[in-house]
């Protein structure tokens, strides 16, 4: 990855360094916090007996059927959240938590197996259906929350309950006001008066089952962002013109700066926003956006700072409707 050619002399021992053997735990690590903030979340709705263990792997999630919760073994040291940072885009404080809860409502439903009430099936629909990575949402459905990127409660009921669930535990979410009117107003009733009732319940399932924690990642850290870096092709775009227009700016203006520059100091807003308001996966426009962050240091471009407004507004409406296209028709340029 070019990316990694760029990292401090600091990071090659940890790149050279198996995951098992960098003795990663969430318990004194900066996850803690947020893991206890989680906690004091369920207290503050009366989930007494609900608790899900949590357990540093690969990546976010939460195993089919298993009350417990999977978090990136990356967050849990400094020296790794930079080099996350550094090679992607790593979460904020604000990003953990929206995950954490979103990974609290799977292992609520899955502790005391909702999935298998008729009424839960009403409301979000078979659990058994095809979970398939790539979806088409209908944006602004409002029989659906919106929590996290890409329209996602909308790719499986699983993730509708877990994104309901999500804005539900979200302190001053004030979701009784916000969805009034909507059809996905109906699911957060039926979270809440659920949690009313199983709030001094022990779960039926009380302990889950991990897929692979850190103890068991033999790869190397390097070995995990080659693995990661190589699950996404490069694509060529047809956008020179379109880049031209965009970034118009005389190189001799003394407020001019380099484009490329400009689009990585807001790639992360952009990216975020793309992926939010289309649906597109998130991997895929973070590298469309490093796509035309390339692009434009090729083509020597420089953006005005009288208007950056201006320029970033552009940037990002163009990669949208590139996004929407790919959404649309499996492409981001048609032939």
């Amino acid at each position: 990855m070019s990316e990694r050619e760029t990292l401090r002399p600091n990071f090659e021992e940890v790149l050279r360094t198996p995951i098992r053997g960098l003795g990663l735990r969430i318990e004194g690590s900066l996850l803690e916090p947020f893991v206890q903030q989680l906690y004091r979340e369920l207290e503050r709705k009366n989930l007494l007996r609900f608790r899900p263990a949590v357990y540093l792997t690969d990546e976010w999630g939460c195993p089919s059927g298993e009350p417990i919760i999977g978090i990136p073994f990356y967050l849990a040291q400094p020296e790794l959240a930079q080099l996350e940072r550094e090679t992607n885009d790593l979460e904020d404080a604000r990003e953990i938590m929206m995950y954490l809860r979103h990974e609290a409502g799977h292992a609520f439903n899955y502790a005391y197996k909702l999935y298998r009430t008729r009424e839960w099936k009403q409301l979000f629909g078979s659990f058994r259906r095809p979970y398939r990575d790539h979806y088409r949402p209908v944006p602004f459905s409002r029989n659906h929350v919106r929590y996290l990127a890409g329209w996602y409660a909308q790719k499986h009921p699983d993730e509708d309950f877990a994104e309901t669930f999500a804005v539900w535990l979200t302190p001053r979410s004030a979701w009784r006001r916000r969805y009034r009117g909507w059809g996905a107003l109906a699911k957060l009733r039926y979270i809440d008066r659920m949690a009313r009732v199983l709030a001094d319940t022990d779960p039926v399932r009380r302990r889950g089952q991990p897929d692979m924690t850190v103890d068991e990642m033999e790869m190397t850290v390097a070995e995990f962002y080659h693995r990661n870096g190589e699950e996404i092709q490069s694509r060529e775009l047809l956008l020179d013109t379109d880049l031209q227009d965009i970034f118009d700016a005389s190189r001799r203006r003394k407020t001019a700066k380099p484009a490329q520059a400009f689009l990585q100091s807001h790639r992360k807003a952009v990216v975020d926003k793309v992926t939010y308001w289309t649906g597109a996966p998130h991997p895929l426009i973070k590298e469309l956006v490093e796509s035309i962050e390339k692009r434009l240091g090729d083509l020597n471009l420089f953006v005005d700072l009288n208007r950056e407004s201006e320029h970033l507004v552009h940037i990002t409406v163009y990669a949208t409707a590139l996004a929407m296209n790919y959404v649309a028709r499996g492409k981001f340029v048609q032939p």
